[in-house]
């Protein structure tokens, strides 16, 4: 199986992959579908250790059996899948490493493209029908590793076996993205870890700091300390456990180094309780503090678009706050990641790591770039010889011998030169932090930018400048005495000649001042974007890219929703002091693909670990998303009833007059699941049809628009639901999106309509049941919430949907559904609890009939009549 450490490098690189290569091309696909590999390997891990190496060496098997169970899981998808593609040449490359190098191209049949550099890949010679068959019955399969991607089509691979023949494989088929999981293992290497940053990752082992490790001489405090910070917190309009929260921060910052517990700081943030905007003002304030004593701050979160909202925020309260933010200037932000998957546009173009680059790139170029106009400047002004040359060249490519006027040539040279210089210089003052720019520099560039425009003006008076003033001006040697061959020369002239000294002063300043690059190389024009950032924002696997920075502190947002070793990845980031985490251990954990893993407590987040270490956590307390009705059963069943309901969502204006209420449990008793892995619920589907079709008529007759999420547990009843609707667009003017419970985790929409889908006589509900989940799913909802399932398998399922079912009823939401799109409110008869699941289907099937609500015009007078008590 490969060694279990990984190797280090020599000087200051980071740990080889290859190792991790290597354990994998080991396996065999019988080692990849064998859920029982690592069965004797995967053990819990410990809430404390003795030591750093044994809390990295924890995570070792528990990520290795994931590996084996996520490329077990696209193994099982490849039949269905759509990243099996067909193989037009496979050659053997010449390699002097392990694993033989082969050069493949892929077939472009319906755009098919070459696989990502590193993803791990099987190469058969048969499209399998089932896993097994790769395995079974002679069939030849190979396990490989992309190593590099020549172009579209074409790639290389480490093989992990000789391949005999030309080319006996046919299919090739992604199995595992490798690079987030490399980026892991480098982490745990115990010398790697060790040599950059050990007192945030022995803090968060739980391991007793050194004294040598514990100190805290080179770090420098926010400036002004928490007196300055309480004066300035009032003007972003925060709640007192917000403003405690970024207090607690800035304190357990500035008394770094006391303890190991200083070394985090823990912000917990139910749903709509304001912790992006908590975050963006800890930021902000961050920014306003003076460059000696700036942090440079990394903030990051599990995902590409988690991370752009953050930074989006950060943004938008900049610009509100501009006086006191740094104005226009973005160079101190950096964003980079996956741009599709961002949503960049507007600002956000100017903080985006690529945008950046190729704007600069046209900025530092040696041709074109700063230097070269600052340059071209001091020539035009101060030789008047090169610019005669210039002149007569000039003239020579004139076309059917046209004289060119000196005075046009002048004033087009200087338009160019200006024109030129000054985007130049709005780059720089838009994309270069102001601290590196320097101060002198920045109000130089401003002085020469006036300068410019007042000598512009000055050729371009009314009183038209000719050619010999002009000429006299700029390609005639200056005399001391301002004559020449006894003419007097014109104020003009004399004004011209004072500011152009004036300008070659600014100009030869700036040209030995800046310290700017001159290159067109995008890896140093990036390389200078990260290191002079203040503020980076990425992924947390996208940090791995940071090895070399040094940063202060670290921020990660949605901290509970990642694996403990991924959050190992900037932890390690060199310089770190301080980190901030910002999560909500009652929402959705990570995600975790191997049962054995799971229950090895791999998908365990470093927030939850830290809690369990007794640092206190500083909560946000006030929520300003849902309906007050909506929030009560979620503040009782997750949070002990510690979250208020803030003013903007018990104002009457926060209500919203549709026939459901603002929160309803909705019984639909005559529905099935589907059998099948992933589950369905058709009769779910037609309820949500006409609800919608309910809810299109009553916003088309008051001309409001609003927004309406569908969110089910299962993907089948996700698709079923997208075909049952058909084109979102018939719906406007509905805005109307169907998603999974994961799908809509940071999401929220005016009204939700939950589809819980599982209706069976046993009560089994299956990984609904979680608590995350279902605290996930009911806290989307802004204005309104309707729940659709079987009552009676929710009661039965001994879970959180039972507890709901029991408040509905208790609060007088509960309605039966009876497949017309009829609702009834069931009445409280005092003995609910006493009845089983079969005993209170009968009950709700009863109370259908003594109803008597059957036809089309009962339906109507109750929908139209329904009012929640």
């Amino acid at each position: 199986m490969g060694k279990n450490g990984g190797r280090c490098r020599e000087g200051n690189k980071r740990p080889d992959d290859d190792d991790l290569v290597n354990i994998i091309l080991s396996w065999t696909l019988e080692d990849v579908t064998n859920q029982n590999l690592f069965v004797d390997k995967v053990n819990a891990i410990p809430d404390r250790f003795s030591g750093l190496k044994g809390y990295l060496d924890s995570f070792r098997a528990p990520l290795l059996e994931e590996i084996r169970a996520e490329m077990n899981s696209n193994l099982e998808s490849l039949p269905n899948g759509s990243t099996t593609k067909h193989i037009q040449s496979l050659v053997r490359t010449p390699t002097g490493g392990k694993w033989p190098l082969y050069r493949v191209t892929v077939s472009g049949h319906r755009g098919a493209c070459a696989p990502c550099i590193d993803d791990i890949v099987v190469l058969s010679d048969v499209m399998p029908r089932r896993p097994s068959d790769l395995a079974s019955n002679g069939r030849s399969y190979c396990l490989a590793h992309v190593k590099d991607v020549v172009n579209r089509r074409t790639f290389l691979v480490r093989a992990s076996k000789q391949i005999e023949d030309a080319n006996p494989y046919a299919f090739v088929a992604s199995l595992l993205a490798f690079i987030p999981y490399a980026r892991i293992w480098r982490c745990l290497d115990y010398d790697y870890a060790l040599k950059w940053n050990p007192p945030l990752v022995m803090a968060a082992a739980g391991v007793a700091l050194s004294t040598s490790l514990m100190g805290s001489s080179s770090y420098h405090r926010v400036n002004g300390g928490a007196d300055e910070l309480a004066s300035m917190l009032p003007a972003f309009g925060l709640n007192d456990s917000q403003a405690g929260a970024i207090q607690s921060c800035v304190s357990a910052m500035q008394g770094n180094g006391a303890s190991t517990t200083s070394r985090f700081s823990l912000i917990w943030g139910p749903p709509g309780t304001g912790k992006t905007k908590t975050i963006s003002v800890l930021l902000l304030m961050l920014m306003m503090t003076p460059n000696r004593s700036r942090y440079r701050v990394l903030t990051c979160a599990p995902t590409n678009t988690a991370i752009s909202q953050v930074a989006s925020r950060l943004l938008a309260l900049r610009k509100q706050h501009s006086a006191s933010g740094g104005g226009g200037c973005h160079g101190d932000l950096l964003l980079f990641g996956k741009k599709e998957r961002m949503g960049i546009d507007g600002d956000m173009k100017d903080i985006f790591l690529g945008n950046r680059v190729e704007i600069l790139k046209k900025c530092f170029s040696p041709a074109t770039g700063w230097r070269q106009c600052l340059s071209s400047l001091e020539v035009f002004l101060r030789f008047p010889l090169a610019l005669r040359c210039q002149y007569i060249q000039a003239c020579i490519t004139q076309k059917d011998g046209i004289v060119l006027p000196e005075s046009s040539f002048v004033r087009s040279r200087f338009h160019d030169i200006f024109q030129n210089l000054s985007r130049c210089f709005q780059t720089i003052l838009a994309h270069i932090p102001k601290s590196v720019i320097l101060e002198k520099n920045f109000n130089n560039i401003i002085l020469l930018t006036k300068m410019l425009e007042d000598f512009k003006r000055l050729l371009g008076t009314k009183k038209r400048v000719g050619d010999e003033v002009l000429a006299d001006a700029f390609m005639r040697k200056n005399k001391p005495d301002g004559s020449d061959g006894g003419v007097v020369y014109s104020e003009l002239v004399q004004n011209l000649r004072q500011s152009k000294t004036e300008i070659l002063g600014v100009t030869r300043s700036l040209l030995l001042g800046l310290k700017l690059p001159v290159t067109s190389c995008v890896l140093r024009i990036k390389k200078f974007c990260l290191r002079n950032a203040s503020l980076i924002f990425c992924t947390v696997s996208g940090s791995a890219k940071l090895h070399g920075q040094k940063m202060d502190l670290l921020l990660i947002d949605e901290a509970a929703q990642l694996k403990e070793c991924e959050s190992l990845i900037p932890l390690q980031v060199p310089g770190l002091k301080h980190a901030v985490l910002i999560g909500d251990e009652c929402q959705l954990p990570a995600t975790v693909k191997s049962k054995a893993a799971e229950s090895a407590l791999l998908g365990r987040s470093l927030f939850e670990r830290l809690t369990l270490l007794g640092h206190q956590k500083h909560l946000l307390n006030m929520q300003y998303r849902m309906h007050p009705a909506i929030s009560i059963f979620p503040n009782l069943s997750f949070y002990d009833k510690k979250i208020l309901d803030g003013p903007n969502v018990t104002q009457v204006r926060h209500e919203r007059s549709f026939p459901f209420g603002p929160y309803s449990f909705i019984n639909i008793q005559n529905g099935r699941e589907d059998p099948g892995r992933s589950k369905r619920n058709m009769a779910e589907v037609a309820a949500i049809r006409k609800i919608l079709h309910n809810l299109c008529k009553a916003c088309v007759s008051t001309g409001e628009g609003v927004s309406v999420g569908i969110i089910c547990p299962y993907a089948a009843q996700v698709e079923a639901i997208q075909n049952g609707i058909g084109d979102v667009n018939a719906l406007r003017p509905l805005d109307v999106r169907v998603n999974s419970v994961d799908g809509f985790q940071g999401s929220e929409e005016d009204i939700i309509i939950l589809s819980t889908v599982r209706s069976n006589s046993t009560g089994a509900i299956g990984f609904p049941s979680n608590r995350r989940r279902a605290n996930v799913a009911l806290t989307r909802a802004r204005h309104c919430l309707w729940i659709l399932g079987n009552a009676a398998t929710l009661r039965g399922s001994g879970s959180i949907w039972g507890e709901l079912v029991r408040d509905a009823v208790d609060r007088r939401c509960f309605y039966n559904w009876d497949g017309a799109a009829s609702l009834l409110c069931i009445p409280r008869c005092g003995h609910e609890d006493e009845l089983d699941a079969a005993e209170f289907a009968t009950a709700f099937d009863t109370f259908v009939d003594e109803a008597g609500c059957r036809d089309e015009g009962d339906i109507c007078d109750a929908l139209g009549s329904l009012q929640l008590v």
